[in-house]
């Protein structure tokens, strides 16, 4: 595996070493959904020593931004940073968010806590200038992030609320009942703390619609009649 272009520009690197089976340098990226590639490099050059400096956030702040303008070019969307919609144009999960300003202890290590953000925020981090690279060098940033994005996909495991939280060692999400999410009076406290922005999705949870659906249903067949009930079928399809 390559890894997943996530809907967004970016660079993925494969290491090509040991792979090939025969002397044939050709190389077949097989996805199971459309992307578009602009470009396909090879680097054949030899390892270079490099200098890995790892820093630390100095500031992280949670703020509620809207939404990026899309920007289509033929089929592909784009998003336009500099031009923010606040139309409400996205649904939302509703559940116990992450409340807004310095959210940075939720962010010092990879332990299961998570900054929780909803549609529309925006997370902000700073880091302290590094010191002019010696002449002839150059810095190259990666961001290393590790979280999880969940949609609102009527397909897509628990589409309509925050909750369960996923973890590192989950087998699948939504986990099944022999496993939960490795909650200790340490992580409470700190979600009590954080955890305070509550938000009412637009929409109803997918069982309460989906018992809508059935009672519709039976109502109509049984009776003849056509409830009002059947107006919650448009909003969840």
């Amino acid at each position: 595996s390559i890894g997943i272009s996530t809907g967004r520009p970016q660079t993925l690197v494969v290491d090509l070493t040991g792979k090939f089976l025969s002397d044939s340098r050709e190389v077949r990226i097989v996805t199971n959904f459309k992307t578009y590639w602009d470009k396909i490099a090879v680097d054949t050059s030899e390892q270079m020593a490099l200098k890995k400096v790892e820093l630390r956030q100095s500031q992280a702040a949670l703020s509620e931004r809207g939404f990026s303008e899309e920007i289509k070019f033929g089929e592909m969307i784009a998003a336009n940073y500099d031009k923010v919609l606040n139309d409400g144009r996205w649904k939302y999960f509703s559940g116990s968010f992450t409340k807004l300003g310095d959210v940075g202890p939720l962010l010092e290590n990879i332990d299961d806590v998570f900054v929780i953000s909803k549609t529309g925020d925006e997370l902000t981090l700073s880091f302290d200038a590094l010191p002019d690279p010696s002449r002839g060098n150059k810095y190259t940033f990666l961001l290393y992030a590790d979280g999880y994005s969940k949609e609102m996909d009527i397909n897509s495991g628990s589409p309509d609320a925050v909750f369960p939280l996923p973890f590192k060692a989950m087998k699948k999400y939504p986990y099944s009942t022999d496993e939960q999410y490795p909650m200790t009076e340490e992580k409470r406290k700190i979600y009590d703390i954080y955890s305070t922005r509550t938000v009412k999705g637009i929409l109803p949870r997918l069982e309460t619609a989906l018992l809508r659906v059935h009672i519709d249903f039976w109502l109509w067949n049984t009776f003849d009649i056509r409830p009002p009930l059947a107006k919650p079928i448009c909003q969840i399809l």
